[in-house]
């Protein structure tokens, strides 16, 4: 269920058009949408701050609704040349326009007026405004988390691959490890022991020196990001760099270029100079609220990022310092394990063996607690994995259902179209449309089942898109002979109740996948690393049950036909065969369910 690289390269520019219009939007929404805090509040008073900040809120609101347009125009654009990416697109716009967001950027904007529409000043509600401000900062995120959904499963992938070459070569490294000690512990050759955890110490080198180049490089593309965000971010923040107060940020003042210029050598009175030279140059956006003159408090740590009040891009212009610090976990333990390997060699060069042995099972032990760490970062990032590609599936399935639903609706007007107006009303011609667009959902509803039978870890998912299918088919076939009645629309609405059922499954299993990130809290809770089930036991029956009830359905439309057509009718044989054909494949679905050969 990955995607190959060429695909990903050929989406790459895409990647970067989404993301450029993720980066351009969302940080402005996010940030600007917050208000001071309470404290800040009552310094300022609310008469002049009322129209700039409603003026601001209304500016959002006219910008966000062109960005909830350019979704639905970027996703019809790229539709048939990247399928997945515009169902992301069509996914991240229905979920906005569920969320209400433009609405509630605009009561936003009515709350933080000054000025009714007489002309008579009102007093701003900063209060109400805030509490909304913040609630739309969540729906943002979470528009934001849909649109990069596909980008993350994709680097998930790649982490997923480095750690079990990496879980690999420490199974290695353990299993010679055991070997040079028990070459130890039978003692013939003093001089084979010694030769056996030379070459047990130089294989751990050489995988220290792997993961360090690994953590190199994903720090370097960490940071190589970053300056490109910076530099984007910062373009239309300079202006404002310019209005900053004298003796901000370690500039020069105007009044006192004498004194600023002579900065070779730090003096007490200057801490602030190196700051240029710093990582944490990027949050000078949060500094012009410390006022004119910085507090000695303020001046006193090395690094700039120490602000007085924390704000949402605070936050966020720290989490690259803590990502550029981090490293592979378990690297503590490989250097451990090293250290006891090179003092089991100096033992066994002076003849202790039993010294030896000890520092062999340490080293042992500590090559356990590395592999233990890789395998829980396994764990997590299979997860990670599986809740991705839970909401790719959904975005696939709401994208089919909307076109289903207009399929259905325009069956239904076409059907009501009497015989004798049909020839006037070009009948056969709306329903040949109707056709072909029943065909290329048909099409994706292919491509979904296809990648749930290579994903392999469900049972009823792949049976209800395959039958799904089937009925598409059907309403394909039918449409073509212009026959729009019940069974046609019977089989159509059975098709909607498919999609309708397989996204609330999917829905449910990712809010238990929320519920249990919230309880586990951000440690998590350790455990095996393994390929999770796309949904419970319980989601996968009941689908069966609902694909059971939709032949069961369609068993008795077709029984109500019988009279009214002829016995050897071609179609009615195909349809009744194509019956007895799911209810084989219910069965073996279920029996597949009862002996967990999905496990």
């Amino acid at each position: 269920m990955r995607r190959s690289p060429g695909n990903v390269k050929r989406g790459g520019w895409l990647a970067a058009g989404i993301i450029g219009l993720t980066v351009l939007f969302f940080p402005a929404f996010i940030l600007s949408t917050w208000t001071k805090p309470a404290s800040a509040q009552q310094d300022a008073p609310p008469q002049p701050a009322g129209p700039e900040l409603s003026s601001s809120q209304q500016q959002l609101f006219r910008d966000y609704e062109r960005f909830e347009k350019s979704l639905f125009d970027v996703a019809e654009q790229v539709r048939r040349k990247d399928p997945e990416r515009a169902e992301l697109l069509y996914r991240a716009r229905s979920q906005s326009q569920e969320q209400n967001i433009l609405a509630e950027m605009q009561t936003v904007a009515e709350l933080l007026r000054s000025q009714a529409a007489n002309g008579q000043p009102v007093s701003p509600q900063l209060g109400p405004a805030a509490d909304r401000q913040q609630e739309l900062v969540a729906r943002l995120e979470a528009v934001l988390k849909v649109l990069q959904s596909l980008d993350e499963r994709e680097r998930v992938a790649a982490e997923i691959a480095r750690v079990q070459e990496l879980l690999k070569d420490t199974n290695r490294v353990i299993a010679r490890q055991k070997d040079a000690r028990a070459e130890t512990q039978r003692g013939k050759n003093p001089q084979n022991s010694q030769d056996a955890q030379k070459k047990v110490n130089d294989e751990a080198d050489r995988l220290a020196k792997k993961i360090d180049q690994q953590d190199a490089e994903r720090n370097a593309d960490q940071k190589s990001e970053e300056k490109k965000s910076d530099g984007s971010d910062s373009e239309p923040k300079s202006p404002d760099d310019k209005s900053q107060k004298p003796g901000e940020n370690g500039k020069p003042s105007p009044s006192k270029p004498e004194k600023s210029k002579p900065g070779d050598s730090p003096s007490p009175s200057s801490p602030s100079q190196p700051s240029p030279s710093q990582p944490g140059e990027p949050q000078k956006p949060g500094e012009p609220q410390q006022g004119g003159e910085p507090s000695p408090g303020q001046q006193s740590p090395p690094q700039p990022p120490q602000p007085g009040q924390k704000q949402p891009g605070e936050k966020k212009a720290q989490q690259p310092e803590q990502k550029d610090s981090q490293k592979t976990a378990g690297r503590e333990q490989l250097e451990q394990a090293r250290q006891e390997m090179q003092q089991a060699i100096e033992e066994l060069e002076q003849g202790n063996k039993d010294k030896a042995t000890e520092n062999q099972d340490d080293a042992v032990s500590r090559l356990e607690e590395l592999k233990a760490q890789l395998e829980e970062i396994l764990r997590q990032l299979r997860e990670d994995e599986r809740e991705s590609y839970l909401t790719l599936l959904e975005a696939r399935f709401q994208n089919m259902l909307k076109r289903q639903q207009h399929i259905n609706k325009e069956t239904l007007r076409v059907d009501a179209i009497g015989a004798e107006d049909r020839p006037r009303q070009n009948f056969a011609s709306q329903a040949d449309t109707l056709r072909k667009e029943q065909e290329d959902n048909a099409l994706e509803a292919e491509k979904a089942a296809h990648l749930l039978k290579e994903e392999g870890s469900s049972v009823a998912f792949p049976e209800a898109v395959e039958q799904m299918h089937d009925n598409m088919r059907v309403v394909v076939s039918r449409l073509a002979k212009q026959e729009t009645g019940k069974t046609t629309q019977l089989v159509e609405q059975l098709i909607v109740e498919t999609l309708d059922e397989m996204i609330a499954a999917l829905r449910k299993e990712l809010e238990k996948k929320q519920d249990q990130k919230q309880q586990q809290g951000p440690q998590g809770q350790p455990g095996p690393p393994q390929d999770p089930s796309l949904v419970d036991q319980l989601a996968e029956l009941k689908l069966i049950r609902s694909l059971q009830s939709q032949v069961n359905r369609l068993t008795k439309q077709i029984g109500t036909e019988v009279d009214t057509v002829t016995a050897g009718d071609p179609d009615q044989v195909k349809l009744i065969q194509d019956l007895r054909a799911r209810q084989e494949r219910i069965q073996e679905a279920t029996y597949d369910l009862s002996v967990g050969r999905n496990q």
